[in-house]
């Protein structure tokens, strides 16, 4: 240990600073709070960001979960990545942020997002599903090059972190998935990125992969990226029209060998489940069921139109169902029956889905409209904000398998932790932080992400990437994307 000179950047009254520091890292003071100067992490490819081994967060308002008390002035005690200790306490620590009074709660999860599609914000504006996908998602998608999949991975990866999400579940395309992997491993990040699968039957040939050769692809994800800390595979055929019975089968089989979530889009409009009853002669939940896609290892995004004896079948093969309250409405899909499936003991949790058809990646303003929606429904009792906030913490956790992981702040889980504004004027004076984080805070309020321990949010800046340029280099490989594609 050595000592080192500490310069106040600005004056501060009655403040003592006691700092234990690595002789080879370099610390600065910015009003009050401990900032990491050049701390480079190795805990992943490229991985950066405020990296120390010993983290305390004191003068909080600590909300453990959503069915927990918040803890006054409490405190949280972070070691190698993991919470050591939560509750009302005093200790030291290298590093020491202190929260101001603010909310310290779980990191948000989104389990339905596609990291590709975020470049092509804007591009296919009020459109139904079909014409949305087959004119304009899927030649942008086919026309992708590693460069413009990381672009477009950052750029999602940013707008994630700087909304208190810490972890997801991507949908990716048919190719460079990879590229989509490197990336996310750049910011700190902890996600599944779900590799997708598509034939012939899509009757768009620029993505039609075979099967054999799309599982082989993933033998290659598995074998780069298997033993990595944060980031895991998952296996996603597209959906029932763009994906054989075979190919799905398949694709369930060699995830199952290999245990990994299945991902795939089930009735998110009635189009759509109109075709699959025409082609199969069953409901699309029935069809997937028929073919081995269900159970807690399979993740189905919208699950919007809904026959009863399907819901008897999610609830029976205790399948995933993944909520897109925004894309929902914005491609006129309907509203998905949520609390009727939480009522039936469904695991559910949240996603932005794409950037196209939201057009933000916004965890809060899904957990917004997510309770806002249904109210009209069922009345103003229903979807009260506490199981909001469940659905986007302790579902997603139990969705993506990290249920002893994350989801929750207790002692020997992950240190994924975000801290959100309570001066904010349009919480002010409110102790009701359930409501405050659904209804009354927004993404900006997130004050700072912390994944792993490691803090890739503070003081309005990202830690791990490049911002200024991310926005340069999204720019250029956008209108690089859209010149291959045809699509002015």
């Amino acid at each position: 240990m050595e000592w080192i000179e500490v310069f106040i950047t600005k004056p501060m009254k009655n403040v003592r600073i006691e700092v234990i520091l690595s002789v080879f890292n370099t610390y600065t003071f910015v009003l009050g709070k401990l900032h990491l100067n050049g701390v480079v992490g190795k805990n992943g490819a490229g991985e950066r960001g405020t990296a120390v081994e010993e983290l305390l967060i004191r003068n909080a308002m600590v909300w453990p979960h959503a069915g927990a008390e918040v803890i006054k002035d409490g405190s949280i005690l972070i070691r190698d990545g993991r919470i050591a200790k939560i509750g009302r306490f005093k200790a030291r620590a290298e590093s020491v942020v202190d929260a101001e009074g603010n909310l310290v709660m779980p990191g948000l999860i989104q389990t339905h997002i596609h990291l590709c599609q975020t470049i092509f914000r804007g591009a296919a504006e009020d459109l139904q599903l079909l014409p949305w996908l087959k004119n304009y998602i899927w030649p942008l998608e086919a026309s992708h090059d590693p460069a413009s999949i990381r672009a477009s991975a950052l750029l999602s990866c940013a707008e994630l972190i700087r909304g208190g999400t810490t972890a997801f579940m991507s949908f990716e395309t048919v190719r460079h998935t990879e590229h989509a992997f490197q990336a996310v491993a750049e910011t700190g990040l902890m996600g599944i990125l779900s590799h997708c699968l598509m034939d012939e039957s899509s009757g768009y040939g620029p993505l039609a992969v075979a099967t054999d050769d799309a599982l082989a692809y993933c033998d290659d994800l598995l074998e780069e990226w298997e033993e990595h800390d944060r980031l895991r595979l998952a296996v996603a055929p597209r959906f029932a029209l763009a994906c054989t019975a075979a190919n799905m089968r398949e694709a369930a089989e060699y995830a199952r060998d290999r245990g990994l979530l299945l991902h795939t889009h089930a009735s998110e409009q009635i189009p759509e489940v109109e075709l699959v009853r025409e082609q199969t002669g069953l409901f699309n939940i029935e069809y997937l069921d028929s073919i081995g896609l269900s159970g807690p290892d399979v993740c189905l995004a919208h699950c919007v139109h809904t026959e009863t004896h399907e819901r008897d079948l999610l609830r029976e093969k205790d399948t995933r169902v993944l909520h897109c309250p925004s894309t929902n409405l914005k491609l006129g899909s309907g509203v998905a029956p949520i609390p009727e499936y939480l009522d039936m003991g469904l695991t559910i949790s949240i996603g932005a889905d794409g950037a196209p058809c939201n057009n933000r990646l916004d965890a809060f303003e899904e957990m917004r409209i997510a309770g806002l929606v249904q109210k009209p429904r069922l009345g103003p009792e229903c979807f009260p904000a506490k199981e909001v906030v469940k659905v986007a913490t302790e579902g997603g956790a139990k969705t993506l398998w990290w249920g002893d992981e994350m989801g929750r702040l207790d002692e020997g889980m992950r240190a994924n932790i975000i801290i959100v504004d309570q001066n904010a004027i349009s919480v002010v004076g409110s102790e009701n932080y359930a409501a405050n984080v659904v209804y009354g805070n927004c993404a900006s309020d997130v004050l700072m992400t912390i994944v792993n321990g490691k803090i890739l949010f503070e003081e309005g800046r990202i830690t791990t990437i490049d911002e200024e340029e991310l926005r340069r280099e999204a720019r250029k490989q956008r209108k690089k994307l859209f010149e291959r594609a045809g699509i002015a």
